[in-house]
């Protein structure tokens, strides 16, 4: 048993997506466009848009998809916790995920971590980045 991760967005998300490989690696391992789905989950001129998505981000499986209704709502009650592999990941990280976003809290140390930030990015979602040794 596992507990996935499930992000909806309002039409960007395979901006998303785009965004999440660049900056921090995610591996696209499956999408499925609303073109793909059955004549009664389309959405009337959203067939170019995710239905459903997921990527691999180190060990973890995050899943992805645009919204048909477009009533998801703002992002809040969570944040993303990425564990990097080193400080430099973090700053590249934190750098391309604020882009468009904000940063939050600039990348720096911190008693529990030797390089830790929070971003949010253009999306509405909130990431910390950390590296521990």
């Amino acid at each position: 048993m596992n507990v996935q991760t499930y992000l909806f967005f309002d039409g960007c998300c395979q901006q998303a997506i785009d965004l999440y490989k660049a900056a921090i690696g995610a591996e696209l391992l499956h999408l499925t466009r609303f073109s793909d789905a059955p004549a009664a989950l389309r959405a009337p001129k959203r067939d170019h848009l995710v239905f459903h998505a997921t990527l691999r981000i180190g060990d973890t499986l995050l899943n992805l998809s645009d919204d048909p209704m477009q009533d998801k709502g703002a992002f809040g009650g969570f944040v993303l916790l990425l564990h990097l592999d080193s400080p430099d990941a973090v700053d590249s990280a934190a750098e391309l995920l604020g882009r468009g976003g904000q940063i939050d809290m600039a990348a720096q140390e911190v008693f529990w971590a030797k390089r830790y930030a929070i971003v949010t990015d253009p999306f509405g979602v909130t990431w910390k980045l950390q590296f521990s040794d």
